[in-house]
């Protein structure tokens, strides 16, 4: 199905922080593809999106990114395929007729080159929908529609800095996929639940809270020996957003 697709270009994760789950680049690439299609879209539609995009003097780079490129999901429980486009004008216009069942992020490169400095502002919600950290994106596996010099420069230096702050970035991408999950999980424990992921209103139980930690490490493909940090800094953050809600009341 992929070969169809030649331009798209696979980028594996660093395997520093993400598990090697030995998949070749193909069988990403179809998997995505069979994504796309399983959300109504054909081959033609996908082709003419990803041509507009590669032929676009005023796009950067672009890539696939998240779960349909890094998650072990199967293709029925892929809720979105994320997509990253880096533009070089503020007069580019947003309006394309996207791939039914795509997200995209339109982000000025010039500003991406900004928020990817080590430091808090690595850190800024620059997605309304979710909190992502840009250094967890580019560390991860992606899969270019729109390849170029200046992604893998990008690739390469966040790469060289994730390391000092990997712990904070990864556990934040755990919460935000925990908080994605617990609107819809049933819990049918009787544990008495008062603690929450951040954004999210649901109450649950710490030992639920560890549960979902774990499980959200396997399904991002953290690598196992970072879950214990990860877990204690989650959990420690949904202490002390317990302890402040208590102090309001």
């Amino acid at each position: 199905m992929s070969a169809e697709f030649q331009q798209l270009v696979f980028i594996p994760p660093d395997h520093r922080f993400f598990v090697d789950t030995g998949q070749p680049a193909e069988e990403t690439i179809d998997f995505v593809l069979r994504a796309l299609k399983e959300f109504g879209n054909d081959s033609q539609r996908i082709s003419e999106f990803m041509n507009r995009v590669c032929c676009s003097d005023d796009v950067a780079f672009a890539f696939v990114y998240g779960s349909a490129v890094n998650s072990n999901l199967r293709i029925s429980e892929i809720e979105d395929v994320d997509v990253f486009i880096a533009t070089r004008n503020k007069k580019f216009v947003y309006d394309w007729d996207k791939p039914k069942g795509t997200e995209i992020r339109y982000l000025l490169v010039s500003d991406l080159k900004n928020y990817l400095k080590v430091g808090k502002r690595f850190f800024l919600p620059i997605f309304t929908k979710e909190y992502n950290t840009l250094g967890g994106i580019f560390t991860n596996g992606l899969l270019a529609i729109k390849f170029s010099k200046e992604l893998e420069n990008i690739i390469q230096c966040v790469r060289q800095n994730f390391n000092k702050i990997h712990v904070k970035a990864l556990s934040r991408i755990v919460e935000n996929d925990c908080k994605k999950r617990v609107e819809k999980r049933h819990f049918s424990s009787h544990e008495k639940r008062r603690y929450s992921f951040y954004g999210s209103e649901s109450l649950i139980s710490l030992d639920e809270a560890r549960l979902m930690i774990d499980e959200s490490v396997k399904r991002k493909n953290i690598q196992p020996g970072k879950a214990p940090a990860i877990a204690r800094r989650t959990l420690k953050r949904i202490k002390t957003r317990n302890v402040l809600e208590i102090h309001r009341r």
